[in-house]
């Protein structure tokens, strides 16, 4: 059986879930953090072990004694992320990097200003240093060691790295330095949409390889067949307040929320809520807040879809018998976050909450409007919509040929 090293953010639920169809197919390795204090939820035990940066000397180290068939990176970005994949690079060792959400060139380039990351607290930064010293000393250490053992070319690249990236952003760092050195060998795309993205703001060549899979944690969703509409809103929520994107604070978002609530009211419309993950979601009497699961048996009855720009729209927007609405009316302005939906006419977008009482009595003609454009939506977004996507990353994987 092979060994798979998985590296990036285990706590989420929705990237362990790319993984589902691997399972029992071959050994998989989590690794993002120093420590297992970092670790929050354990749902990834169920697909197989983590390991932390600070068990191992080196990056060539981890690679022994892990010995992983092939790496597969969410995201290249960290010191711990690049020092390894440099590694990966002088043992010849294959890398690809995986779509984990929705990858947009309107709001990944467009929008870029408005999200860059919160800084965390001064408090967590200095409780972390005091609880986890020794884990992140260790971890620091491997940074050295990888660096002392790196050849020429990848430790000249390194020490660029380090020192750009201590001064600026990601992103910044990307374009002062651009190199082959800090992309993955292969990227596994959702669809071809998505990829534009990571062709763009990795500088990859023309001739970048490239598998696209569809979105392996929404197979579930692909057989789902309309019942008997209900009168359903389902809101897609993105917990933007807890990040501080778009001008969100939560006293705006209780307001929102407060506002959103009277007017499905006043239609007779139940509303239904579908929290981000890292979101902790609003408590109100007339909202009901959904999960994974019950997603699977409100889907087909509801007819009306609300979101801002999340993954999770895009296979809703392929049901044929959704009407989807884009809310634009964000605190800082009207920013067309779903450009990229509103332009191909799947989603309308709603640039204060008091057009809701002309669109929710004409839905249907709404719907016909979108209806015939869902089609070539989902082929350009999702790829394939057939339920085989995990199947296709897993083939992908396992593959002595990729």
């Amino acid at each position: 059986m092979q060994n798979i090293l998985v590296v990036g953010n285990y706590n989420r639920e929705d990237f362990v879930n790319l993984f589902i169809a691997c399972n029992s197919y071959c050994k998989l390795y989590f690794l993002e953090f120093s420590s297992q204090k970092e670790i929050n939820n354990k749902y990834h035990s169920l697909f197989g072990k983590a390991i932390f940066w600070g068990d191992y000397k080196d990056a060539f180290e981890l690679i022994d004694k892990t010995k992983p068939s092939k790496i597969v990176f969410f995201f290249i970005e960290s010191y711990h992320h690049v020092a390894l994949r440099l590694a990966c690079k002088v043992r010849n060792l294959e890398t690809f990097l995986i779509d984990h959400g929705l990858r947009d060139l309107n709001i990944n380039i467009r929008l870029e200003p408005f999200l860059l990351p919160q800084k965390e607290s001064i408090y967590n930064i200095y409780y972390k240093r005091a609880t986890q010293f020794y884990s992140r000393f260790r971890a620091r250490l491997f940074i050295i060691n990888t660096t002392k053992l790196l050849p020429g070319e990848e430790a000249d690249f390194f020490r660029a790295f380090v020192k750009i990236r201590r001064r600026k952003s990601f992103w910044e760092t990307y374009k002062i330095i651009p190199s082959p050195l800090r992309t993955a060998d292969s990227y596994i795309a959702f669809s071809p949409k998505t990829y534009e993205v990571h062709r763009i703001l990795d500088y990859l060549p023309a001739d970048q390889q490239v598998h696209f899979i569809g979105i392996p944690i929404f197979d579930h969703l692909s057989s789902l067949e309309p019942v008997v509409l209900e009168k359903n809103i389902l809101f897609i929520d993105q917990g933007l307040a807890e990040r501080g994107i778009f001008g969100w604070t939560q006293a705006k978002y209780d307001q929102f929320i407060k506002q959103l609530v009277t007017i499905a009211a006043k239609y007779g419309f139940n509303l239904h809520l579908k929290p981000h993950p890292r979101q902790i979601p609003p408590s109100h009497n007339n909202i009901r807040l959904v999960n994974d699961e019950d997603m699977l048996h409100l889907i087909p009855k509801t007819p009306i879809v609300l979101g801002f720009a999340s993954t999770y729209l895009l296979p809703l927007i392929a049901q044929q018998h959704t009407t989807v609405i884009t809310l634009e009316n964000h605190p800082i302005g009207k920013l067309n976050v779903s450009k990229s939906f509103i332009d191909v006419g799947v989603a309308h977008p709603v640039y204060d909450l008091e057009e809701l009482h002309t669109l929710l009595p004409n839905i249907d003609e709404l719907h016909q409007k979108q209806l015939p454009n869902k089609a070539k939506f989902t082929e350009e977004w999702m790829y394939k919509f057939d339920g085989k996507a995990g199947e296709r990353l897993r083939d992908i994987l396992l593959s002595d040929e990729v």
